[in-house]
């Protein structure tokens, strides 16, 4: 798939890994719809970089956990661009508020809203829209957490992971051949979830890979553009993770 003019939809997308694949897409020619939930300074400044970048956008407000959102956040895209040729499921909690044995319900369950629910409701709309043209893409944030080997003490969130992983098998079965399901595995990202982590306990994260080094936001954000682009491929996970998986 050439990228040029395609309508993008990047959930979570106000900073981080969500921002950075917004622009690549931006530079890709794309038309970029930038979503944040309480970050709107953030999602104001990709909306900013991406019409530096010469690229139509639409920045949306989304709290993924809530459906009524997500129904408004695909209207206003159909409504203003007419269509949908990729969607990018990346909007998600990256971490554990208590332990898995001091956890409750409420705290699974929150959790898990945010990262696979949401990523499903989301899906269910793309592929309304990308039936009907016979075309599209639909690429899932996933992470090392979620390999099949466990996400060491991240129990619900490696879960959730998992279920992406799961999810993007089941799903690219389903909508073939007409629309592609991939995944992009990131590994050790330095965004601002270390910024409280304890230098030891980021070199014994970092000295687990092979490459022993942090994967940056644009490699992971090259991955994205890679599948996108890419017609060949469904139900793939890719990881981007500096060789941790090979252990």
């Amino acid at each position: 798939m050439n990228l040029k003019n395609k309508i993008v939809i990047v959930t979570g997308s106000s900073s981080g890994i969500g921002k950075t694949t917004a622009l690549r897409f931006a530079r890709e020619g794309s038309c970029v719809v930038i979503t944040y939930h309480k970050n709107k300074k953030g999602g104001e400044e990709t909306k900013k970089e991406v019409e530096r970048l010469g690229g139509k956008c639409l920045l949306v407000k989304l709290n993924i956990t809530k459906p009524e959102d997500i129904e408004i956040l695909f209207k206003k895209v159909v409504s203003k661009f007419g269509t949908l040729d990729i969607l990018i499921n990346n909007a998600s909690w990256p971490s554990e508020k208590v332990t898995f044995f001091e956890t409750k319900k409420k705290d699974i369950l929150e959790l898990l809203d945010n990262n696979i629910v949401g990523a499903m409701m989301c899906s269910k709309y793309a592929v309304s829209i990308m039936q009907k043209q016979g075309y599209g893409k639909i690429l899932n944030t996933s992470s090392i957490k979620g390999w099949e080997h466990g996400g060491g003490s991240m129990i619900v969130y490696a879960s959730a992971k998992a279920a992406i992983n799961s999810f993007t098998r089941t799903l690219a079965k389903q909508v073939a051949p007409s629309i592609q399901v991939n995944a992009v595995a990131p590994g050790y990202v330095r965004t601002r979830i270390y910024d409280k982590v304890a230098d030891s306990k980021i070199k014994k994260y970092l000295d687990g890979t092979y490459l022993k080094r942090w994967i940056t936001e644009e490699e992971v954000a090259d991955a994205f553009a890679f599948l996108a682009k890419n017609d060949a491929m469904t139900g793939q996970i890719i990881y981007v993770d500096g060789g941790f998986t090979l252990k």
